[in-house]
């Protein structure tokens, strides 16, 4: 059985996540794990003793908060009948608090909203960040304004760089939505370009998956998100992907320029990181 965990901080930007993480386990079947990173700090006055009994105090309080939260969110889904497990944590930083947990207890993905609004690097936020940065875990950035809808049409970003292994696994993540998937190509001029048609039919008979193979012309004058978000424009996705190579940050391997300039669809569309081998 696949093990979802969504993040939650207890605020109203945190209940797209969960929304999407409870669809996620209720369509494939899958342990719904809800954590919260907390850290208490331990005044100089006091013994172990009584911060230990501060401490216990503190986690049963934000246990009962965090699970008449969750409550509520299923409510609002008209839900009852779906199990989750509460797991609350003592770190003083949080994305570590996170990673830490994930690296100790297995898991197949791990689901956090995001700002959703203003500037690229406003928007993911520092948590999304260092997550998509440093996870081995495939992490799935929720836009907080975001409502659940139908996954119908995916949108892949990909250098043809061992494109059948990270299909692989994108299709491990889509098969059970039935959505449409697309490959996006973004080659510079002098760059090699594949068969639309060969790549499609080799990738229906190894995969056992229809995938459309777009390729679009770089002009490497700007920022690869520039024509990417031409390209979100054209499709309409429901949900982008991105494979992304962890020793560089997720921001920079975007080539994004300092200024950070806006892009539509960042802030209303989910986005899925896998770690690119």
């Amino acid at each position: 059985m696949e093990t979802i965990i969504v993040t939650t901080d207890q605020s109203a930007n945190s209940k797209s996540a969960i929304r999407f993480a409870i669809n996620m386990a209720r369509t494939r079947k899958a342990k719904l794990v809800v954590l919260n990173v907390y850290h208490v700090l331990r005044p100089s006055i006091w013994s172990e003793n009584a911060y230990q009994v501060y401490q216990y105090s503190f986690v049963n309080q934000i246990q009962k908060e965090i699970t008449v939260f969750i409550k509520k969110i299923f409510r609002s889904l008209n839900l009852s009948d779906i199990s989750f497990e509460l797991i609350t944590i003592n770190h003083t930083d949080v994305t570590e608090g996170i990673l830490k947990f994930t690296a100790q207890h297995p898991c197949d993905y791990i689901c956090i909203s995001t700002r959703g609004a203003g500037t690229v690097k406003k928007i993911l936020g520092t948590h999304s960040s260092k997550l998509i940065t440093h996870s081995t875990v495939p992490v799935i950035c929720i836009p907080s304004g975001y409502r659940n809808r139908p996954c119908k049409r995916v949108l892949y970003l990909t250098d043809m760089n061992d494109y059948e292994a990270e299909l692989s696994k994108l299709i491990d993540f889509v098969r059970p939505l039935h959505a449409k998937l697309r490959m996006v190509h973004l080659p510079s001029s002098n760059e090699f370009i594949a068969d639309s048609v060969l790549v499609e039919e080799r990738i229906q008979e190894k995969l056992n998956y229809k995938v459309e193979l777009i390729n679009r012309e770089w002009n490497i004058s700007h920022p690869i998100l520039k024509d990417m978000d031409a390209e979100v424009k054209r499709y309409k996705p429901s949900l982008i992907a991105f494979f992304t190579h962890q020793k560089r940050s997720f921001l920079a391997q975007l080539v994004l320029p300092s200024n950070a300039a806006e892009y539509s669809f960042y802030g209303r569309i989910p986005m899925i990181s896998f770690k690119k081998e």
